[in-house]
């Protein structure tokens, strides 16, 4: 049996475990994640828990109480939500507001300003906390691997949500007006990823839409029952946060199969599903300035790459549930969803 299709056999334990769960068992679930021996954390971290936590509920956790110090990168936008303003003016910690910008704050001279500017180069082993999506997440991840630090996520878009895990840190590079998408590449993997539901709350319909892709990509070349599922609730989906969560968490644990098979991702491997669209969209993102959202490069990526496998199957499928959702599947579609 090839990669791929251990994979894909082993999927379908996921999708039996998800299709029926209850509320009560996706509230207590934690899926594990295992750090491969050949990345660096391996000395220092086994494996990582992704489960569900609120963030008030943090300071009487472990990882926070057995913090020498606290460092909390936070969306700026998220300054706005009470019970995260609320935490953050109650535990005395050290605190950096950023905003989401993938061609301004994902970048190397911007993540290296920060480290020279909050003397991060003097607070080895500290704890850094991330609350915001997938570019903070890499900012953090980045910040915490120069610092010796241990690192916790809380991932706030449905995309960090469902493609958080992993360890993967990209940072960009823009030079002479030319974007470089993922320039800086390593891994590091958190000590825990915690998801707080109460962020779906927060969430406008667009931005679901956009962080749907990745979730949408497992279902297109990895679950086919999860793709039955997405269209079959695609209105539900977008309305019901429970129903979110639990395809959020679905896609993860998904991932989380791919990344104990084949961590490498091979060409006939977990790259396929993985990597899918990516090779496409990396280059719009780095055409646009990255300035395009990641979850809508990924989906006109995955139709390119399809037409361009002449895969008129699994491409009539793509286009149907990007339909489904409404989600843009090429730039001028895209330029009019703005």
């Amino acid at each position: 049996m090839n990669l791929l299709n251990e994979i894909l056999d082993k999927s379908k334990e996921i999708d039996n475990k998800f299709i029926n769960i209850s509320s009560k068992e996706l509230n207590s679930l934690n899926i594990v994640f295992k750090v491969p021996k050949n990345h660096p954390r391996a000395k220092i971290i086994k494996k990582y828990n992704y489960s569900s936590l609120k963030l008030e509920e943090l300071k009487d956790n472990k990882l926070f109480l057995n913090s020498k110090e606290t460092i909390f990168i936070v969306d700026k936008n998220l300054m706005k939500i009470d019970f995260v303003k609320e935490f953050l003016e109650n535990n005395k910690i050290s605190l950096i507001i950023l905003e989401s910008l993938e061609n301004e704050v994902k970048t190397i001279p911007f993540v290296e300003k920060i480290i020279k500017e909050k003397g991060l180069e003097n607070k080895k082993d500290s704890t850094i906390f991330v609350i915001g999506g997938g570019l903070l997440i890499n900012v953090g991840a980045y910040l915490a691997e120069k610092t010796n630090s241990n690192l916790i996520l809380f991932p706030t878009t449905i995309l960090s949500m469902a493609d958080g895990s992993g360890g993967k840190v990209r940072i960009n590079l823009i030079s002479q007006g030319k974007a470089h998408k993922h320039f800086y590449k390593s891994f590091y993997e958190p000590n825990a990823i915690f998801l707080d539901e109460r962020f779906l709350d927060n969430l406008p319909e667009k931005q679901i839409k956009i962080g749907l892709v990745e979730s949408i990509k497992h279902s297109i070349f990895q679950s086919p029952k999860l793709y039955d599922y997405l269209v079959e609730n695609k209105v539900k989906v977008i309305k019901d946060k429970r129903l979110l969560k639990k395809v959020v968490l679905w896609a993860s644990d998904l991932k989380r199969i791919c990344l104990e098979i084949d961590v490498e991702e091979t060409p006939n491997g977990s790259k396929k599903i993985l990597r899918g669209g990516h090779d496409f969209s990396d280059k719009l993102e780095e055409d646009e300035k990255l300035s395009i959202p990641h979850g809508l490069a990924v989906a006109i990526g995955i139709i390119k790459q399809l037409e361009q496998e002449k895969n008129q199957e699994t491409l009539d499928k793509a286009k149907n549930i990007f339909r489904a959702f409404g989600i843009p599947i090429s730039l001028r579609e895209y330029l009019a969803f703005k």
